[in-house]
């Protein structure tokens, strides 16, 4: 199968197209999914120019959206056929941060080999189910960007309905927190760097919009 490596130190010339083996059936507690589209982020062109450094030959993208094709024994979460996304801290699923959150050692495309392949296999924890009637491409744009917005407005911000929150451009992380603010009844204020963004951003849903 084809999988977008970077060659250590990294930088955007050190980028390539590696054919590997496909990865084969899942193990206890794993599963297997076909890769329909990935997202890019700023973490992951940190990764590319070696801003972040990783192995040599790393396969590149956090971010993963596709298709359960089959899963490994002991695995109920999950079955063939579900459409999926991936999750930045796979190897996080409770509790406070700990060492290996901070410095992105299990973070795909990162510390562990990312999603710009066409096949992976994974534990079980590193996907969760995409959301009902999401295209691929859409359901990719969760995992990095969704999860910083969510956590600088809900978890650190404390985010309650009817305060004000200002975004900054319109950039991903941007984006999902002006959902997020709406959905939860607060108010958005944002800049732009052109006219044109200005527009489109208001028709991303309803709710009280101030931009600049």
């Amino acid at each position: 199968m084809e999988t977008y490596v970077v060659r250590a130190p990294g930088g955007l010339d050190r980028l390539g197209i590696v054919e590997r083996n496909d990865p084969g059936e899942p193990g206890p507690g794993e599963v297997r999914v076909a890769i329909h589209a990935t997202s890019l982020n700023f973490h992951d062109l940190l990764v590319a120019n070696g801003g972040i450094p990783t192995e040599d030959g790393r396969v590149l993208m956090a971010d993963g959206a596709g298709v359960v094709e089959a899963v490994g024994a002991g695995v109920a979460e999950f079955a063939p056929g579900d459409h999926v996304v991936s999750t930045f801290f796979p190897h996080w699923t409770a509790g406070r941060p700990f060492t290996a959150v901070g410095n992105f050692a299990g973070t795909p495309g990162g510390g562990i080999d990312g999603m710009a392949a066409t096949h992976v296999v994974r534990p079980v924890s590193a996907f969760t189910r995409a959301p009902k009637g999401w295209s691929h491409p859409k359901a990719a744009t969760i995992t990095t960007s969704g999860l910083t917005a969510w956590r600088a407005l809900v978890i650190d911000g404390a985010l309650q309905a009817g305060q004000t929150v200002l975004t900054l451009g319109s950039g991903g992380v941007s984006l999902a927190a002006l959902q997020l603010v709406k959905a939860m009844g607060a108010h958005v204020a944002a800049t732009f760097s052109s006219d044109e963004k200005c527009e489109r951003l208001p028709r991303s849903g309803g709710g009280a919009l101030d931009a600049d």
